[in-house]
């Protein structure tokens, strides 16, 4: 299968794995590769495929069994299944689909896993139930996304305006937007409470690094991980577009001839299925 790099409609595609997949996705996919536990003959599902990564990979490890990749974007679905190759509609799927709605009987997988579930749902209560559902007894369920602590730089930051300019509304954004990223805890907890065993959390840290506000803000894996939940805090109030324009005067007024440091704190939380799902 071949694709046209100059299609207006994949042209998103093609600059999200040129950018955020070897920077940032793989990043956090190499920790879910490792963590998870194939059978003979795995039935292997992606919640989240992108482009291809990490479902191609999953492909090289599993012998004899198949993976089913979805994603609710087609562009990306396009760049993955030309990725696939020879393997595309013998071992490996791909289908259009939602991880909070799937369209799969009752267990029928031995592994699910979504690298990087936040970017394409907030409700990892759904993605939990349904995975548990389409999950055999003792199946593993493997997902990595960003940790409390993530971005806290442009999170600080952004509080200090909220309370230089005494916009209250921009502080509640804010503290709202830090709460929706879990913590190791947190996500042990929501685990279990959808009857899954053996529950651990690897969480780790790196760091980006940029020369300037325009390097961070323009830059592709910013764009594609967290720059629509920092310009949501500014929207909370009437003044977005000057809350942004201080985001970036703080930015390279505070750093000026220093790298600003991005941190981000990865997880991946993994889990077996019990013998009784929850429901």
């Amino acid at each position: 299968m071949t694709i046209n790099p100059h299609d207006a409609a994949i042209e998103q595609a093609l600059a999200y794995d040129a950018a955020f997949v070897p920077r940032f996705a793989q990043r956090f996919g190499e920790r879910l590769l490792l963590a998870l536990d194939l059978p003979p003959r795995a039935n292997v599902l992606d919640l989240v495929c992108r482009t291809g990564y990490p479902a191609v990979q999953v492909l090289d490890r599993v012998r004899d069994g198949r993976v089913i990749a979805l994603d609710q974007d087609g562009r990306f679905l396009e760049l993955a299944r030309a990725r696939a190759g020879t393997d595309l509609g013998r071992r490996i799927f791909f289908k259009q689909g939602s991880p909070t709605s799937l369209g799969f009987s009752d267990e029928i997988f031995t592994n699910v896993i979504g690298n990087l579930i936040d970017r394409v749902t907030t409700d990892r209560g759904a993605v939990l139930a349904e995975s548990a559902r389409v999950l055999r007894p003792g199946g593993q369920l493997a997902l990595t996304l960003p940790l409390r602590g993530s971005f806290l730089e442009v999170i600080d930051l952004l509080r200090e305006i909220a309370l230089r300019h005494d916009l209250g509304r921009l502080a509640e954004r804010v503290e709202q937007y830090v709460q929706t990223m879990p913590t190791v805890e947190s996500l042990r907890v929501e685990f279990e409470a959808h009857g899954f065993e053996r529950v651990s959390v690897d969480a780790w840290e790196f760091s980006l690094d940029y020369a300037s506000s325009g390097d961070l803000l323009g830059d592709p894996l910013v764009q594609a991980a967290a720059l629509s939940e920092w310009r949501a805090c500014a929207e909370a109030t009437e003044h977005a577009d000057e809350v942004m324009a201080e985001l970036r005067r703080c930015i390279d007024t505070y750093f000026e001839g220093r790298r600003f440091m991005l941190s981000v704190v990865g997880g991946c939380v993994v889990g077996q299925r019990g013998d009784e799902r929850v429901e």
